[in-house]
């Protein structure tokens, strides 16, 4: 047993290994991958220009070839019958409006160190 991304375990599969995947009955979080241009990139036109590839059907639909199973953002693009069906999963009601803020994310931290983190190994 392990908790890890339920999108990893039809790679760890294909790898041979006998997985298979679950998720709390009560429900689960989720990961919502990302990229970003750094302002004042030095290469800010390539940027843009692998940004818009890596948003096509064509691009996302690449990802099973190398053992990613994560589900594509855009909604053209097809999906492979290996993708976990998320229509399944229940998920927690996470507000990233509010975990997602800076100061959230700090007092977060900061109480994980001062009650968790410290106790003594």
């Amino acid at each position: 047993m392990s908790i890890s991304f339920v999108h990893d375990a039809p790679g760890e599969k294909l790898n041979g290994f006998p997985v298979e995947s679950i998720t709390p009955s009560e429900g689960t979080g989720a990961e919502i991958g990302s990229m970003s241009i750094i302002k004042g990139a030095r290469n800010l036109a390539a940027a843009k220009k692998f940004y818009e590839w890596a948003l096509t059907p064509a691009a996302q639909e690449m990802a099973a070839a190398v053992k990613q199973f994560q589900l594509p953002s855009n909604k053209f693009a097809k999906v492979d019958p290996r993708v976990p069906d998320f229509t399944k999963i229940k998920f927690i009601n996470y507000d990233y409006a509010k975990y997602g803020a800076s100061a959230e994310r700090r007092r977060l931290i900061a109480r994980w160190e001062k009650d968790v983190n410290s106790l003594p190994r």
